[in-house]
């Protein structure tokens, strides 16, 4: 469905646009906050020089160590050869 396999949907969070476009990591955390009133103005600075490369960086971060973060479990871990 939506030519994404189950390690795409393993490895990042994924937004669909209304036009079917899709978007994966910090580009869909940031689409899916648009629709929250009072943070959808900080979601238009994600396209400025910087800012977009500093989210991507931190979204992998937190990907990749969600299983450490509070509310984490083995179970969030996904094993190196998942991610390819």
């Amino acid at each position: 469905m939506l030519g994404l396999s189950d390690v795409d949907g393993m490895t990042q969070v994924w937004f669909v646009d209304t036009d079917g476009r899709l978007h994966g990591g910090a580009a869909a955390v940031n689409r899916a906050l648009r629709f929250v009133w009072w943070i959808r103005p900080f979601t238009w600075l994600y396209p400025l020089p910087g800012i977009k490369q500093l989210q991507e960086r931190v979204y992998r971060w937190v990907a990749d160590n969600r299983h450490r973060l509070p509310g984490g479990s083995a179970q969030c871990r996904i094993d190196d050869e998942v991610r390819g």
